[in-house]
């Protein structure tokens, strides 16, 4: 009796986990690489464009990340949305940066926090 109950929890658990990877496997499929920049803003001067200092790069939880790999100095550029323009200096910013296999890109703004 016991031997069927721990048979068929295995067996449930081998279905979940086989359903929950097959789901997965279409996004994974279709991105080259997905990084999360965590920085913060630096602004220069009122008229000069918006700075961001990244401090770390991560993985995405979809793809893993080759930005990582270059040097500490690197740069990378984006189009910002409005709404981090209106963020103060010292603003702490999380990008998820998003590169598909067809050769599209896409920078979300995950999140935005203002300083104390």
């Amino acid at each position: 009796m016991e031997n069927k109950k721990a048979l068929r929890s295995t067996l449930i658990a081998a279905i979940t986990s086989m359903a929950a990877s097959l789901i997965a496997a279409p996004t994974m499929a279709e991105l080259n690489q997905e990084c999360l920049f965590s920085g913060q803003i630096k602004q220069r001067a009122s008229d000069s464009p918006l700075r961001i200092r990244f401090t770390s790069v991560t993985d995405g939880e979809n793809a893993r990340c080759h930005a990582k790999t270059r040097g500490a100095r690197s740069k990378v550029q984006f189009k910002a949305t409005g709404d981090l323009q209106s963020l103060p200096e010292g603003s702490e910013v999380l990008y998820r940066y998003q590169e598909r296999k067809d050769g599209r890109r896409s920078w979300e703004l995950m999140s935005a926090k203002t300083p104390a």
